[in-house]
């Protein structure tokens, strides 16, 4: 794949909502920091809650990046507002003291896509940014196509997109492939915080794990791992960046032009981060996970990783039906 020319690159539309303006500042300063990746981003920065809320009225953003705790408005209420401002805006929160029930009533509230742990690390935020733009991408687009069935009277079929989903993790250690498996199957308190992550299409499902739809292989060879691909069709594929035999961004870049659906999730714990993300970044791979990764950030980055990709399916069937229908499906 090529790089975006920066000269002819779409500038995303971010919010930065922190009332310490050194906050403000920093976020500027790292989305506009080598490496950019794929996408590049136009910036307007507040550190105060109500004048961001004016600026909504008055521009449409495609992210907006919060902090939690804010004097006179916090987060949850800010977010309140913006969602009846812009309902499409994805919503990042920067948090670095969160408690467990402030988190579930927010998410609940206000639908947040994803927490960014302060201090913030790099990769994380660039790689949690450029998500959030795909995700709200093909969220719109499915609502565009179900409203444009929905006024024929016709609904996407149930059973259109598979019900199981199969996914793969590769790793050179067995025993951390296992692990992650084993992670990926275990329910913990903080999976019912992130239970309450909407996908926000028509149907207003929850990304979630649920462990009765999904089945996990594990290999320790992708060599291995591209063969199982021959027979099998996986959901989303997670591998290790360093192996012996081919480093991951190899493996998931071949896993790509063999299952072009598949969602793709990097593991490691290289030290160079900003080459490997930027690596990553171009070969359109869903999320970036540190070794050692915390368990439920696991869940929660695979889980959002299948909502978008069963949310790109069904776009391909609802356009096809449109297209069956003669039905106008270009952009309003």
């Amino acid at each position: 794949m090529t790089a975006t020319n920066p000269a002819t690159a779409i500038e995303h539309s971010v919010l930065v909502v922190d009332d310490e303006q050194s906050i403000v500042n920093a976020l500027r300063r790292e989305l506009s920091t080598p490496p950019l990746g794929r996408y590049r981003y136009a910036v307007e920065g507040f550190t105060d809650p109500l004048a961001a809320l004016d600026r909504a009225k008055e521009k449409e953003f495609e992210v907006v990046i919060t902090d939690f705790r804010m004097p006179g408005m916090d987060g949850l209420a800010f977010l309140k507002e913006l969602h009846a401002i812009q309902p499409e805006c994805a919503r990042l929160v920067l948090s670095g003291q969160t408690d467990m029930e402030s988190l579930i009533h927010m998410i609940n509230e206000t639908h947040i896509y994803r927490f960014i742990p302060k201090p913030w690390s790099s990769y994380f935020l660039k790689s949690s940014l450029a998500q959030a733009v795909e995700f709200r991408r093909v969220a719109v687009e499915n609502r565009r196509l179900a409203r444009t069935l929905r006024l024929q009277g016709i609904d996407l079929p149930l059973d259109a997109i598979n019900t199981v989903d199969q996914i793969l993790v590769v790793d050179d250690d067995i025993g951390v492939a296992h692990a992650v498996a084993r992670d990926l199957k275990h329910h913990t308190r903080l999976d019912d915080v992130f239970s309450a992550l909407r996908s926000e299409t028509q149907h207003h499902r929850a990304a979630e794990l649920d462990v009765s739809r999904i089945s996990v292989q594990v290999t320790d060879s992708p060599i291995h791992a591209l063969k199982m691909m021959d027979d099998m069709t996986f959901s989303c594929v997670i591998s290790d960046y360093l192996m012996p035999d081919m480093d991951g961004a190899k493996l998931l870049e071949a896993v790509a032009e063999k299952q072009p659906e598949c969602a793709l999730i990097m593991l490691s714990g290289e030290a160079n981060m900003d080459n490997v993300v930027f690596a990553l970044d171009l070969a359109h791979i869903h999320s970036f996970i540190a070794k050692p990764w915390v368990d439920f950030e696991l869940r929660a980055a695979v889980a959002q990783a299948l909502t978008r990709r069963r949310l790109e399916l069904e776009n391909a069937v609802l356009a096809e039906m449109c297209r069956a229908r003669d039905l106008d499906i270009a952009d309003d």
